[in-house]
This record gives C-alpha cells, sequence and structure tokens, in this order.
C-alpha cells in the first residue's frame, strides 16, 4: 500500500513575552488556569508529545467555563478530543501493516476529503475496532461522551448558546476520560 500523507500538524502560538507560567490569552486577555488532572495519564506513552496540548485545552475550556464562556469551552474540549482521536487512529494505521477494508477505506477518505475524527460516525470506530479489538461505545462514559456531542453540534451548527457551567463541566470532563481511553488503547498497541 502506498505511504500515507502525513498531515501538518497545527501550530500553538507562543504566549507573550512575560506572561507567567499557566497563562493562556483568550479574546485578547491574559487569564490563569487551573492545570487539569489528566496530565500525568501522557507520561511515558507515545502521546506524551502531544500530551501537554491536549492538556492545555482542556484547561482552556476550563478557564472559558470559569469565565462564563460555556459554549465556546465545549467545542474547546470536543475539538481536544478529536484531535487525539486523530492521533491515535493515525499511530495505529502507521502500526498496522495488513489493514482491514474498513481501515483502508478511513485512510483513503482521509486523504480525499476533510474527515471528522470522532467515534460518533461507524467508519471511525468500526476502523478504531478493527485496529484495536476495542469497543469504545461499550465504556462507561460513552453516554455521557454522545451527550456532550450533541451538546458539541447544537452549538457548532445550530447557534444554540444555553449551555451552562454544569453542562460543560460535564463535557470537559468526559472528553478528560475520552482521551484518558486513547492513551490507555494506543500504550497497548503502538507502543
Amino acid at each position: 500500500m502506498a505511504e500515507r500523507r502525513r498531515k501538518q500538524s497545527a501550530k500553538v502560538n507562543p504566549l507573550p513575552p512575560g506572561s507567567p507560567l499557566g497563562t493562556f490569552v483568550t479574546g485578547g486577555m491574559p487569564q490563569q488556569y487551573v492545570h487539569d488532572t489528566t496530565a500525568n495519564i501522557y507520561k511515558n506513552t507515545p502521546l506524551a508529545l502531544l500530551g501537554p496540548k491536549w492538556d492545555q485545552l482542556l484547561a482552556e475550556a476550563r478557564s472559558l467555563s470559569s469565565a462564563g464562556q460555556h459554549a465556546i469551552a465545549i467545542i474547546i474540549a470536543a475539538a481536544a478530543g478529536e484531535w487525539a482521536t486523530e492521533f491515535v487512529l493515525e499511530r495505529l494505521m502507521d502500526a498496522v501493516k495488513d489493514h482491514s477494508k474498513s481501515v483502508r477505506d478511513l485512510i483513503d477518505m482521509s486523504e480525499r476529503l476533510l474527515v471528522t475524527w470522532s467515534f460518533e460516525g461507524d467508519r471511525v470506530r468500526e476502523a478504531f475496532h478493527d485496529l484495536t479489538g476495542e469497543h469504545p461505545d461499550r465504556r462507561s462514559w460513552w453516554g455521557d461522551w454522545m451527550w456532550s456531542r450533541r451538546q458539541r453540534h447544537d452549538i457548532a451548527h445550530r447557534g444554540v448558546l444555553t449551555a451552562n457551567a454544569t453542562a460543560a463541566n460535564k463535557c470537559i470532563d468526559v472528553a478528560a476520560l475520552h482521551i484518558a481511553y486513547l492513551t490507555e488503547v494506543v500504550k497497548k498497541r503502538a507502543p
């Protein structure tokens, strides 16, 4: 099979000079954030290189929620999970040489189209299962995760801005569980 084209990773802009550690620039204003406790789950895994960026996205989501920006906090938490899913699937596809039809279809589709790397999609979930034998839809967090995805879609595609702190925190927490799950799977399958 031909070598897959690798997308360039997004660049993270550095903080303004003199910003204290633990600061994000939100809406042009530096804000302190609380360090997310999921940071250590990436230690000693292939995800360690990007782990802090997911941690930063989740911390930024918590900061935004604390500032009353619940809708954007939900979007940021969902983006962290999508980024982690894409990263893990690409690593798994690189680690496995003999791909099933569902994996080949996903590779082909990702090279031609913009793919949302989410377990909501049957193609993504089926390819993940073929690569790992795992069923994320059987995890205890699945129902809450699907609920968080609906919250994200309502905000992003319908302009619904009725999210509150409870909803935002639930979405952020389940995104952290989702990323922790991906971390454990990739540790086992693509060390």
